[in-house]
């Protein structure tokens, strides 16, 4: 049955299936006709209570032809590190701006592939995309996306870098997959920028499949302008005695919403879900997590921080899924944000479910202003008012950081985050 939407929404959704890819495949037909039927989300759709689309509604993002750059222009976002580098283009590949990937590292591949080569036909993964519309439409409108795939026992040591950034008011949607083999190890950052004041719309879904005693680490920022939008789904599965680490800045945007969606399908799985938001004047931030333990001996843990100023609004949702076999599962998941104006709002829904009888979990959500006496105590050893204000904000959202177990990719993410800080506080 087709959604009822407003003359907008219709109208949106219109747009975006005429500019949706053609391809006759039979999935591609599925995620067309999920997009007619179910597009988009109102906040009577409990997920989107507080993430209002109107905004977004309000734009038709095309696809553009990839605008000029030059290695320079992207300077002041570029890591100071060694890393290997793929840059898209308002949506599309960039060899020019790229490393060479033909990476001279024995098992590892990285390829970049098209949009429609991207939307795989992966049936379990497909029937959990299909629940997001965001995501499908992310699948719908990707012209490329990159493929990065470890063989058992293949290290990468240097990170892989992905630019993704926009020129122009556009929407730029990829599509990625990540497949680590057994005892691989690799680190991503994946990196969202605009360099125009115009309104964009960047869009993301990444399937990432981590093996047995794999290790993958993961730093996802989004940095774009205060008119823009920004969606990104992760369906991440693990198998058992697997390690997977991944952390979300969010430092701009008029609306953000991050999703990972996290299956833990092994016994003795680790992982680790943080998050860092910044949000001022009237910008939305929202960051979720959905974590199923199905096996012995899972151990996750999660630490979200906001900092929202004058009229911004933070959305918090996390789940803790314990299947009935998952006995002696270690479940932690916390969500800490700083007010810093009498206006800005805070929408947190931190749940557990759990099946199992035998288990460690907790859940916890604390919102508030500064403590006077904080301040006080710093004043007193000669520390102004608003130094000390900074000082204690720059504390509290640093800490998720903590988690980023490569010392050089946690300075970088911290300089990027102090500056958005520093810019709101000023």
């Amino acid at each position: 049955m087709t959604k009822k939407l407003s003359p907008v929404a219709q109208k949106a959704r219109d747009f975006y299936l005429q500019q949706a890819s053609q391809d006759d495949r039979s999935w591609t037909q599925k995620l067309r006709q999920a997009f007619a039927e179910n597009a988009f989300p109102t906040q009577k759709d409990e997920n989107w209570q507080y993430t209002r689309l109107t905004g977004f509604l309000q734009h038709s993002f095309a696809q553009v032809a990839a605008g000029s750059l030059s290695l320079d222009a992207l300077s002041d976002y570029l890591p100071e590190f060694e890393v290997i580098r793929l840059v898209f283009v308002d949506g599309q590949f960039s060899a020019q701006l790229s490393s060479d990937l033909a990476i001279n590292v024995k098992g590892v591949s990285l390829t970049v592939v098209s949009g429609i080569e991207a939307v795989a036909d992966n049936s379990t993964h497909n029937e959990r995309l299909l629940q997001e519309p965001m995501a499908v439409l992310a699948s719908l409108q990707a012209q490329a996306g990159y493929a990065l795939t470890l063989d058992a026992n293949a290290a990468l040591e240097t990170p892989v870098y992905v630019l993704n950034v926009q020129t122009q008011s556009n929407m730029a949607a990829t599509v990625n997959r990540i497949a680590l083999a057994e005892n691989a190890e690799v680190t991503v950052i994946e990196h969202f920028v605009s360099l125009t004041g115009d309104a964009v719309c960047a869009m993301a879904n990444n399937e990432i499949s981590v093996a047995k005693h794999a290790r993958f680490k993961q730093v996802v920022m989004q940095q774009l302008n205060t008119q823009s939008f920004y969606f990104n789904n992760q369906f991440i599965e693990q198998v058992e005695e697997s390690v997977a680490n991944t952390f979300f800045a969010s430092l701009g945007g008029a609306l953000s919403r991050h999703q990972n969606h996290l299956y833990m399908d092994g016994d003795n799985i680790e992982s680790i879900q943080n998050s860092a938001c910044i949000a001022t004047g009237k910008q939305t931030v929202d960051s979720r997590t959905y974590t199923e333990h199905n096996q012995l001996n899972g151990m996750s843990r999660q630490l979200h921080k906001y900092v929202l100023d004058q009229q911004a609004v933070g959305v918090f949702d996390g789940m803790i899924r314990v299947d009935q076999q998952a006995q002696k599962t270690d479940g932690q998941m916390d969500n800490k944000n700083l007010i810093l104006s009498d206006t800005a709002k805070m929408n947190s829904k931190p749940q557990l479910e759990i099946y199992a009888d035998d288990v460690l979990c907790s859940h916890g959500s604390a919102t508030g202003q500064i403590d006077d006496n904080q301040i006080f105590y710093l004043q007193a050893r000669g520390i102004s008012r608003n130094k000390a204000i900074q000082m204690i904000t720059q504390a509290f959202v640093l800490e998720p950081l903590e988690d980023i177990n490569s010392g050089v990719v946690r300075h970088w993410v911290e300089d990027k985050v102090m500056k958005t800080l520093n810019q709101v506080q000023s």
